[in-house]
């Protein structure tokens, strides 16, 4: 267990990558983190934030959706419009 300034017991755990082609090993800190959309614990780098690339796609989809929304339907008015005319 690692204690830090200001955040409660986390666990840290290091894991060693032999990178491809070269010589050197890369060492990348985990530590213990909850995911902000599903709540399940996984360990990830410091600045991971999602446990799955679901649950990444899920907090996208939620920042965007309304904008997304009015794109589509302004395309939709648009070929409406185009098929109007002809």
């Amino acid at each position: 267990m690692v204690y830090r300034a200001g955040m409660t017991k986390t666990k840290v755990r290091i894991t060693e990558t032999k990178v491809q082609r070269t010589s050197y090993v890369r060492r990348v800190t985990q530590l213990e983190k909850r995911c902000s959309v599903c709540g399940n614990t996984f360990w990830g780098a410091t600045n991971s934030r999602y446990c799955s690339r679901a649950c990444q796609n899920k907090a996208d989809y939620e920042r965007h959706a309304e904008e997304r929304r009015k794109e589509r339907l302004g395309v939709y008015h648009q070929k409406r419009a185009q098929a109007a005319k002809a």
